[in-house]
């Protein structure tokens, strides 16, 4: 059986649909953006009534959409496939999400966030020329 010698990487890559999101990125700012329009107009509730509400969460998602495609395209652009969703998961590690209770299955704790030297447990120090001085080895 032959094998294939070229493979495009971005042959299964999901498609962008919209403004730089992919359909997955776009229903998500979407959904940032209507529970934000709810929290930003809670404060007008009082002021203009019921009706205010509905407008925050049909409006701020298109707001989101509309100028956060061109932020987002900024962000991934040079970038591998999956850097967004590995930048997210890390800042859910390390950042403050954290911290916060009932966000266990948010944050990810599967990735390695630790840079040190590996440790070697010698006891004394190795020293190269012992082995190539003379061409003998011991």
């Amino acid at each position: 059986m032959q094998t294939i010698d070229f493979m495009p990487d971005r042959l299964n890559a999901e498609p962008t649909v919209f403004r730089g999101f992919t359909t997955h990125e776009m229903f998500a700012a979407a959904g940032v953006g209507c529970a934000g329009g709810i929290v930003i107009t809670l404060p007008l509730l009082p002021l203009a009534g019921w009706v205010i509400l509905p407008t925050g969460a049909l409006i701020m998602p298109l707001l989101v959409v509309f100028f956060g495609g061109a932020f987002l395209t900024r962000i991934k652009r040079g970038k591998p496939e999956n850097y967004l969703y590995r930048r997210l998961s890390w800042k859910l590690q390390t950042g403050f999400a954290r911290t916060l209770p009932l966000t266990g299955r948010l944050t990810e704790t599967s990735l390695i966030t630790v840079s040190q030297g590996w440790f070697l447990r010698r006891t004394q120090a190795m020293s190269l020329c012992r082995y190539f001085a003379g061409g003998r080895h011991e």
